[in-house]
């Protein structure tokens, strides 16, 4: 996956980033990542490392269980919104809304979802695929993300890595019709594949 470059003019803002990333001031980070994504959606590595801050600074000030459970709660109302500004097709709200949603609960599989839906959806497809594996690498057997990743693979070329998501669902479940018809499809294709460069 080559990942979307940071515009030159926001290079300086996205070194800056690193920098505070790497000596561990992760809320200066966070602010310089967001600043960068909101400017450049596409800027990949911004995002990456946006997401990083915020689970290093999460893992520095763990929240308890309780106080995750009442921020979802509380947040409830602006989940919705995020939702409908998806359905609406005002995606760049919706991704603005989910990030800012992931800093107060980063390690939510529902909001990393979402959130990569909405990428993918904006054509953000670099960025919804490392959302994708990051929920995954919370979450292995996420049928939904496994899913939606091989799809997005497919869509990509990415083969191997769709034959490795549909593989793991039907590990999951072996009755699968999605996984078990793309497999087929996807060992025709190689056949295709070969008999040109043949």
């Amino acid at each position: 996956m080559v990942a979307s470059v940071v515009p030159t003019n926001l290079q300086p803002y996205f070194e800056k980033g690193i920098q505070a990333y790497t000596q561990g001031s992760y809320e200066y980070a966070i602010d310089l990542f967001t600043f960068i994504v909101h400017h450049a959606p596409d800027a990949t590595e911004a995002r990456r490392y946006l997401r990083l801050s915020v689970q290093r600074q999460s893992a520095q000030q763990p929240s308890s269980l309780l106080t995750e459970l009442s921020s979802t709660l509380l947040t409830l109302p602006i989940r919705l919104w995020a939702m409908l500004a998806q359905l609406q097709g005002q995606t760049r709200q919706a991704i603005a809304i989910y990030e800012w949603l992931l800093r107060l609960t980063p390690r939510s599989t529902s909001l990393l979802l979402r959130l990569a839906i909405t990428l993918a959806q904006s054509g953000l497809d670099d960025a919804a695929e490392q959302t994708y594996e990051e929920l995954l690498h919370l979450a292995p057997n996420h049928l939904g993300a496994l899913r939606r990743l091989a799809r997005l693979s497919m869509k990509r070329g990415n083969d191997a890595q769709a034959r490795q998501c549909f593989e793991r669902i039907l590990r999951l479940h072996p009755s699968d019709l999605e996984a078990q018809q793309s497999l087929r499809n996807l060992d025709a294709l190689g056949t295709i594949k070969k008999g040109f460069t043949a």
